[in-house]
């Protein structure tokens, strides 16, 4: 028996940092446009509508739902899990990927997973897909590469619209990614009848202007950088949220030991009490997230 060889002719355009100081301060500024590029033809009517992706046989019979991913997918599955959960009622459980073979899942019918990488192509998570697959257990696979393993194997796939992320620490692939998980929990909300119309609508609103949001940040780049310039001498530093500020924190604890090379963690505010309390020190930055 032999494989088949097909061989994919692609070429990348030459990816320029144009007027930013650095690549990753490029792709941050993109976010202006490239979150609310993923929404575009799937809101119908005021509501998301995600038929035309083709999702509805895995995804409406899902009784239980697994996110899988390793650092930043894992924390966009996090924040996933508690959008599902509060607007569609549907139980989740999020993993690191490279935890998951450690798991015995109790797999039963009517469950799925959803699998986030940002390359496709993520060792630890397609595992994890192919543990799910010999289960039977159906995949859909959120990536920003078309022609990735994770989307040939999986049993739906959606490719996020950042276009190509250089910089090694995720920013615009991250926030697409909760703008697809976003859409997904109000998608199953609607069809589960947990939200009533008015409510959905809203929330959908709130979605389709990310852009005011994003400019209302970018409007305090000055204030940012004061107060990144007053920290660049610390250590240690801790970020603290609750709900969906919890994941958050954990993501924004990883950025800055991905970008400054600085020791970070992240706690759940309510856990700050129970140990972490006793390494802070004056002058220590904490960070605290509060929606």
């Amino acid at each position: 028996m032999s494989a088949e060889l097909n061989t994919i002719m692609s070429s990348l355009p030459e990816y320029k940092k144009g007027v930013y100081q650095h690549i990753m301060i490029k792709e941050i500024h993109e976010q202006q446009t490239t979150i609310a590029h993923e929404m575009e033809g799937l809101i119908k009517d005021g509501l998301v509508e995600l038929g035309p992706l083709g999702l509805d046989d895995i995804l409406l019979p899902a009784e239980k739902i697994y996110t899988i991913g390793c650092g930043t997918a894992y924390h966009a599955g996090l924040i996933g899990r508690t959008l599902i959960e509060s607007l569609a009622g549907v139980p989740v459980e999020s993993d690191i990927a490279s935890e998951f073979a450690y798991r015995h899942i109790p797999w039963r019918p009517n469950q799925l997973m959803v699998v986030i990488s940002q390359s496709g192509e993520t060792a630890d998570t397609l595992m994890a897909l192919r543990e799910a697959k010999r289960h039977g257990v159906p995949v859909l696979a959120i990536t920003n590469a078309p022609d990735c393993t994770m989307n040939r194997e999986a049993d739906r796939f959606i490719v996020i619209k950042p276009g190509a992320e250089k910089a090694i620490a995720s920013t615009k692939a991250y926030t697409s990614q909760l703008a697809v998980m976003y859409m997904l929990a109000l998608y199953l909300a609607n069809k589960k009848g947990t939200l009533g119309q008015n409510e959905l609508q809203a929330i959908t609103g709130d979605l389709l202007n990310i852009n005011q949001y994003t400019a209302q940040v970018f409007n305090q780049e000055e204030k940012i950088m004061e107060t990144a310039w007053r920290f660049r001498h610390m250590e240690n530093t801790f970020f603290l949220g609750r709900g969906l500020d919890a994941a958050v924190a954990m993501e924004g604890a990883l950025k800055l030991k991905e970008t400054s090379y600085i020791h970070s963690e992240a706690y759940a505010t309510g856990e700050l009490k129970h140990g972490p309390i006793a390494l802070i020190i004056d002058g220590m930055p904490v960070i605290a997230l509060v929606t």
